[in-house]
């Protein structure tokens, strides 16, 4: 018979793909693990890791059968939840994952104001980080750009369209112009943020689709970026989420002009996640609240 602690060493050596360090990690021996898991298979029929003399790695077999064992572990966090929603023990919270948080903080102010009982916990991540955070369910939402979670197995609401903005000093030549197109670029200093920044992989798309080499002169973290344009470093491209907040003051935006300069953002979940009262509702404030705006 399979037991729940059989599942979660799998589980959890499945994580590491390491037995010395799992073992550890649940105060056993390395060899009390590795019966653990030979049990498991010889009661499945079928070997779950590729082994060698030092070093385990999750088969074909192993990868399938994870995915059932964690809705496995995921249904009981869900009833555990649930149970705590129902007896009112759950802490009021909605936790949040974002690639730029500053440019969703209105709509997070405006939230708290409907709903002072809840509160909000906001995470940043990297790209790859945001649909990993809905795989584990470490978050109940991540806010991206609809081809930035391409995972089909999760559930969206489309929020708004972003623009895209030329940010450049005051001093700036291209300061003073209407639109810019990304074209005119090709030669300007460009300040990027760093790799992994769901931004900076939006803007190498968008000039790859214009035909444009950037000029990268610097990479930094989003929060000194409106000091290096104002210190006239270079130029960045940014969001016209991130220009109604003013996020790269007292810099000056100019609009992009190329057809295809805009981004869908979406609010995601995954829906095999118990959804609380109060997720349910910053998840229909969210699509409400761009609604009115629109």
């Amino acid at each position: 018979m399979i037991t729940l602690l059989q599942l979660d060493y799998f589980r959890k050596l499945a994580a590491t793909e390491h037995i010395t360090q799992t073992a550890k990690e649940l105060y056993i021996s390395q060899t009390a693990l590795s019966s653990m898991i030979i049990g498991l298979e010889k009661e499945l029929g079928v070997q779950l890791f590729d082994r060698s003399k030092r070093s385990v790695r999750l088969n074909q077999a192993g990868r399938i059968y994870l995915q059932y064992v964690n809705d496995i572990f995921a249904a009981l966090e869900n009833g555990r939840t649930a149970l705590h929603e129902l007896t009112e023990t759950a802490e009021h919270q909605v936790s949040l994952t974002v690639g730029s948080p500053q440019v969703w903080l209105h709509m997070i102010r405006d939230f708290r104001k409907q709903c002072p009982e809840y509160s909000i916990k906001q995470h940043s991540c990297t790209l790859e980080g945001l649909t990993d955070a809905l795989r584990s369910m470490n978050t109940d939402f991540v806010i991206a750009g609809l081809g930035e979670v391409p995972d089909p197995s999760f559930e969206h609401v489309v929020l708004k369209t972003d623009g895209v903005y030329l940010c450049v000093p005051k001093s700036h030549p291209l300061s003073q112009r209407e639109q810019v197109w990304l074209r005119e670029l090709e030669n300007e200093p460009y300040i990027d943020l760093s790799v992994g920044a769901p931004w900076r992989t939006y803007c190498a798309q968008l000039f790859e689709q214009a035909g444009v080499k950037v000029n990268r002169v610097l990479e930094c973290d989003a929060s000194i970026r409106s000091a290096l344009i104002d210190a006239e470093f270079g130029v960045a491209l940014t969001s016209s989420s991130a220009y109604e907040v003013d996020m790269l003051k007292p810099n000056c935006y100019v609009p992009i002009a190329d057809e295809f300069s805009h981004r869908e953002m979406a609010l995601f979940w995954n829906p095999k996640k118990y959804m609380s009262k109060a997720a349910l509702s910053f998840r229909d404030f969210c699509a409400d609240y761009w609604t009115k705006k629109a």
